[in-house]
């Protein structure tokens, strides 16, 4: 099951995954496309302006990576799924909102976000690695300390329950 995209164990939280990424992403996108008549005053504008909203997708991609991949197992492509669906929803909207834009802007705009999701991508799998081990690392802790207690309280059964007689009243 390593490495497969749709895995029917994690469906549910990639549906709520996907769903939610498309949802903020697509607000911000949305939000965020007023920015756009800025970009056309001069170039350093524009690539402020494309620089600041290719690092909020850059974000959006690593952060939910890491957060997915935390509970997984080894390496997984949803960051590349999540880079797919959080870039191309930008460049989606660029292509149906008329900006006017000259064509070195456009091109300037498209490179930057394939660029930050890539990366957010990249790293956002390097993040979730080391999540996973820090998760494995915290979850092996807390059922050794469950353990000691349950060595060290032996009237407490497995399943929490007293084995001591009930008291008299």
């Amino acid at each position: 099951m390593v490495n497969q995209i749709i895995d029917s164990e994690h469906f549910p939280r990639m549906a709520f995954y996907i769903s939610g990424l498309l949802v903020v992403s697509g607000a911000f996108t949305i939000f965020s496309s007023e920015l756009f008549p800025y970009a056309l005053k001069s170039i350093l504008h524009s690539i402020g302006i494309f620089l600041g909203l290719g690092l909020v997708y850059f974000n959006m991609i690593r952060i939910s990576s890491r957060r997915y991949m935390r509970q997984l197992d080894g390496p997984s492509k949803m960051p590349r799924v999540f880079a797919v669906l959080i870039g191309g929803l930008p460049l989606f909207w660029i292509s149906i909102y008329d900006t006017d834009w000259p064509l070195d802007t456009l091109l300037i705009y498209v490179g930057i976000i394939l660029f930050f999701s890539a990366l957010g991508a990249h790293l956002g799998q390097k993040a979730g690695q080391k999540a996973q081990e820090l998760f494995r690392k915290q979850l092996k802790a807390y059922f050794e300390k469950v353990q000691s207690q349950q060595t060290k309280n032996p009237s407490v059964s497995p399943n929490h329950e007293s084995t001591d007689p009930p008291p008299l009243s």
